[in-house]
């Protein structure tokens, strides 16, 4: 019974870890985040298990689920970066637009003040 319950518990991590990939790929971070406090709690429950209680299969298979769980989270990790890098960038080009328009505001003011402002004939 612990076995088939370890199993289980491992299969639900990989697919929960698929999950969250997924909906990281597709840019929904909340459903993303959702899936890794779902993750948390299931790795928690597996983590709690005795494997001295597991026979040998049972133990390698949920290894090579464990193995798979790493590889989706090298995929994860790699994605998250390159969005964390692209919003960095978002923000910069932002700042740089916002640094512009009050610069441009500035001039605007300082040119009414001088009477500089064009005036239609």
């Amino acid at each position: 019974m612990e076995e088939a319950n370890a199993l289980d518990l491992a299969a639900r991590l990989r697919d929960l870890t698929l999950a969250q990939l997924e909906a990281a790929r597709t840019g929904q971070w909340e459903t993303a985040t959702e899936y890794l406090r779902q993750r948390g709690l299931v790795l928690q429950r597996l983590q709690a298990l005795d494997p001295a209680r597991l026979d040998e299969p049972c133990r390698a298979a949920i290894a090579a689920l464990l193995e798979e769980v790493r590889a989706l989270d090298r995929e994860l990790v790699a994605l998250v970066e390159t969005a964390l890098e692209a919003a960095r960038e978002e923000q910069r080009t932002l700042e740089r637009n916002d640094a512009a328009a009050r610069g441009y505001r500035r001039a605007l003011g300082a040119s009414g003040a001088a009477g500089i402002v064009d005036r239609e004939v």
